[in-house]
């Protein structure tokens, strides 16, 4: 049931229970009767929030966060849009017609045999990233939806846990308090709005005091909607690999 048809069930019945009281109680009646129109009133504005999202294009860009796999080509539609991305790469957003769309990922400069097929659902007026990474030794194309929106002079951030190999994490401040809990793989957490500042975050073992590893000089940026990719375990630094995007 879309958003709409919520809102019209709901108004058709408080309607009802408007009629039912008209005679019996008139408080009730007059209490229903204004939650039917209010109903009513957000209907109509969802119908045009719909409608108009239908007709407003879509963004979309990729990221290559699948560390043993060589350089990608992403067909949209049979036509090569996004070339020879390399690992921790990711494109700029390009914009599409929301629908549906058949997504392609082949080796660099190969167009015979492609390493992953895809149908994707777009919708109008949202913009994505989709993540090529791993998963149980295959790949996959992972859509993530990007909120860009930030309070004027603020910041916002979350995280989106990509690294197959850890376990799920607690995102903490450095000798502080959790930020995001029980982030596990393939997981994103909610957006958090902050001022801007440079944070160093620890990445925990869910749950725990355990220090998986560490983020530090996470820097956000004022008007900016960042999100931190982790994507692995650096064993020669012993640190979280990580991407920071921005739209």
């Amino acid at each position: 049931m879309s958003d709409t048809q919520s809102f019209l069930q709901k108004a058709k019945t408080y309607g009802l229970l408007s009629s039912y009281y008209q005679y019996s109680n008139p408080k009730l009646h007059e209490y229903y009767s204004q939650k039917h129109l209010k109903n009513l009133e957000k209907a109509s504005q969802q119908l045009k929030y719909e409608q108009m999202k239908v007709t407003l294009p879509a963004q979309m860009r990729i990221l290559q966060v699948a560390s043993a796999a060589p350089s990608m080509d992403i067909h949209v539609n049979g036509v090569p849009i996004f070339k020879n991305l390399s690992f921790k790469e990711s494109s700029r957003y390009m914009t599409f017609p929301a629908g549906r769309h058949q997504l392609d990922i082949y080796l660099n400069e190969e167009t015979r045999s492609p390493l992953l097929s895809r149908n994707l659902e777009l919708e109008g007026g949202t913009s994505y990233t989709l993540a090529a990474a791993f998963a149980n030794e295959s790949l996959t194309l992972l859509p993530f939806i990007d909120l860009p929106f930030v309070p004027q002079n603020e910041a916002k951030f979350r995280f989106i846990h990509l690294a197959r190999a850890m376990p799920s994490v607690d995102i903490a401040v450095k000798d502080g308090d959790v930020v995001f809990e029980e982030i596990s793989f393939q997981q994103a957490s909610d957006y958090l709005t902050i001022h801007p500042m440079i944070v160093d975050f620890d990445a925990r073992e869910a749950g725990t005091k355990r220090i998986v590893s560490s983020l530090p000089d996470m820097e956000f940026k004022e008007n900016t909607a960042s999100t931190l990719y982790i994507i692995g375990l650096n064993h020669e630094t012993d640190r979280l690999e990580s991407i920071m995007l921005s739209p």
